[in-house]
């Protein structure tokens, strides 16, 4: 693929700081499609990235995803955006040609407002950004458990203000720039979210583009079946809270106790790969499980984008247990990977989980079957019977087909169709 635009672009990325996640993924894919098309690509990520490639300059430091009590308040806020804008503008002093593009995705506030004073002072140039949060994210809220909490309500007052004046201060960088700006978001119940927020800061809103990750995977061997029985993905990635870890451990000892007997060639997966550490008897719990029950995967590693992929094309179930407060507004990239994955092999994609929050209403737009135990939509007490009755009946359910909305978030890679938004303005 050929893109006749100037070569230099540059991915602002503070956030990435590990080698694996969503982040490392993504950029990985930007960076080799850029490459392919002939441009002068380059990510500036966190020092902490361990990284060989010269295009991944490692250049950010303490302006990540720090705790939500460092940015929920407006001089928290306004700190580290100074702290990062002073970074880039060190790397923009090294640098011997202007930018014509800048790409940022999955930003906190105080991110947005940090390019956003870069971008005031920086020649004319196409700016993508593209979202991943909900204007009232907050990570999960302060880990600090000796801080005083303000509330749910409260942290996500303080982040929907912080999101107002991020993208008020884009708006007016990119128009004292001569910036030419265009916005993304992977879900239209995001979108929507946003909508209002742009509108007063005088911004269009924002495109429909494909998932961050996962989206427009192809199989080496799109015709790839397995002759084994269904695989259930019971967990993937990390460890942290509103995942339902829980449900998926309660299930793990009603296998043990005799309900994997009366399904015969069910197979099950727990991968999870993270900084949190499972504690000694849900690791003990687990390692029984792979030793006792026939068919039971657990990975414990850092898994390429491509092996997971694979492993989510034969997945035939997915249990998403996860919190409907935690994830009322936020995006899975497993939800995401996993309805790529089967629509890359033609295969049904099926999910079981509650019955309200982002995933339920985001599987359905998207074409996966989503089916919860007795239709409960809160993380009220699920009796490990009936997440397996639940997964019993979406095995059994009329195979769903991804929606024309699905094929538009699923069925096209991020890189590919953001660079073809590089290339509409060359």
């Amino acid at each position: 693929m050929v893109v006749a635009v100037a070569q230099r672009v540059v991915i602002v990325d503070p956030g990435h700081s590990h080698n694996s996640g969503h982040h490392a993924e993504l950029n990985q894919q930007l960076l080799a499609t850029g490459r392919a098309a002939g441009l002068a690509i380059e990510a500036w990520v966190d020092q902490a990235l361990p990284s060989s490639d010269p295009a991944l300059k490692p250049v950010l430091e303490g302006v990540g995803y720090l705790d939500p009590r460092h940015w929920l308040d407006l001089p928290g806020n306004l700190h580290l955006a100074r702290r990062l804008h002073s970074q880039l503008q060190a790397q923009v002093q090294t640098i011997t040609t202007p930018v014509q593009a800048w790409i940022a995705h999955s930003l906190l506030p105080f991110q947005l407002i940090g390019l956003a004073q870069l971008l005031q002072h920086q020649p004319p140039a196409v700016v993508e950004i593209g979202i991943l949060y909900a204007p009232g994210e907050r990570l999960g809220g302060s880990s600090d458990s000796a801080s005083v909490s303000l509330g749910p309500e409260r942290e996500r007052e303080l982040a929907l203000a912080n999101a107002r004046l991020a993208w008020s201060g884009l708006a007016r960088a990119c128009q004292q720039g001569g910036h030419r700006l265009r916005l993304g978001c992977s879900s239209q119940l995001q979108a929507d979210l946003h909508a209002p927020l742009l509108a007063a800061a005088g911004l269009s809103p924002a495109q429909l583009q494909p998932a961050v990750v996962g989206a427009g995977w192809r199989h080496s061997n799109p015709a790839a079946t397995s002759n084994e029985g269904p695989l259930v993905l019971l967990h993937w990635g990390d460890l942290k809270a509103g995942k339902g870890r829980h449900e998926v451990l309660e299930l793990v000892e009603a296998l043990l106790a005799g309900a994997a007997r009366v399904r015969p060639g069910y197979r099950w997966l727990f991968h999870h790969c993270s900084s949190t550490t499972l504690n000694p008897t849900e690791e003990a719990l687990l390692q029984r499980a792979a030793q006792q029950l026939p068919g039971f995967q657990l990975w414990a590693e850092a898994t390429s984008h491509q092996a997971m992929q694979e492993a989510l094309a034969l997945t035939s179930v997915a249990l998403l247990p996860y919190s409907p407060s935690a994830y009322a507004e936020r995006s899975s990239g497993v939800l995401w990977c996993y309805g790529a994955a089967r629509l890359a092999v033609e295969a049904p994609a099926r999910a079981v989980g509650y019955s309200s929050g982002w995933l339920a209403s985001e599987a359905q737009a998207l074409g996966i079957g989503w089916h919860s135990p007795n239709g409960i939509a809160t993380s009220t007490a699920v009796s490990p019977q009936a997440w397996l009755n639940a997964i019993d009946q979406a095995l059994h359910s009329h195979p769903p087909s991804v929606t024309a909305y699905g094929q538009k978030v699923l069925g096209r890679s991020y890189a590919r169709w953001l660079l073809s938004g590089l290339h509409s303005h060359s």
